[in-house]
């Protein structure tokens, strides 16, 4: 339990918690101010690093976490939705309507897939959450990789934004002449607004292929869960 623990917060709360601080840290010196500086020790001083660190991190997920609807709708929709709603590259429409039907029977789906898109939407995302209920519940492949992976590159997207936007901000403050900023930390100021801008355009794409592969993965077990129940079934001997 340990080991699991300190993996997924390494990953999702302490590394992202540290590039924002890393970037607090440039901010406070484009602008002439500084923290204090703790005296204690190499080892105090490492110690309440990973602490902020990781308090900030957690404080990041949360935002990723309401920045998420945001998200969703830059790339087109939600991947759980999207997958189950048109064709793709992992399901032909064959085999989407096909899966779809033994979640519908398999879960004793009642409910009647609207007509309406937006109602359609919500109608195949508790389906897929029925499907992900029973991931977690069968322990049926690899979710916990994909979804600690999602959420890191979501929080890193939600760093690199968060940054990118301060970094504009000072800029245009400086150019309106609203901040005064010394010459030489225009370098400083330029080369985060390059390191976010680009750090946003990648992880936007890489968060977002991140969601899909957690989507797919549900699905694919899901399938093939269901797969071998009604195998195992037709198989029983009838008495």
């Amino acid at each position: 339990m340990l080991a699991k623990f300190d993996y997924y917060d390494a990953i999702a709360h302490v590394i992202p918690g540290t590039v924002a601080c890393l970037f607090i840290l440039y901010a406070l010196d484009i602008l002439g101010m500084s923290l204090p500086r703790i005296s204690e020790g190499s080892l105090a001083q490492v110690g309440i690093g990973v602490a902020v660190a990781y308090t900030v991190g957690h404080l990041l997920q949360g935002l990723a976490s309401s920045l998420e609807p945001l998200y969703y709708f830059a790339w087109g929709g939600k991947p759980s939705v999207m997958l189950l709603e048109r064709p793709s590259q992992q399901f032909s429409d064959a085999q989407r309507r096909e899966l779809i039907k033994a979640m519908v029977r398999y879960f004793g789906f009642s409910e009647e897939c609207p007509a309406n898109a937006r109602k359609r939407g919500g109608y195949y995302q508790r389906l897929f959450e029925r499907g992900m209920a029973l991931c977690n519940r069968e322990k049926l492949g690899r979710l916990e990789p994909f979804v600690t992976s999602y959420a890191f590159h979501r929080v890193l997207l939600t760093t690199f934004l968060m940054g990118f936007l301060v970094s504009v901000g000072l800029e245009l403050s400086r150019i309106l002449q609203k901040l005064q900023i010394h010459t030489d930390k225009l370098g400083v100021l330029r080369f985060l607004l390059v390191a976010t801008a680009a750090g946003t355009a990648i992880e936007f794409f890489r968060a977002r292929k991140r969601a899909y592969y957690y989507a797919r993965e549900v699905l694919w077990m899901t399938a093939d869960h269901l797969r071998a129940c009604t195998n195992t079934s037709e198989k029983q001997p009838t008495k």
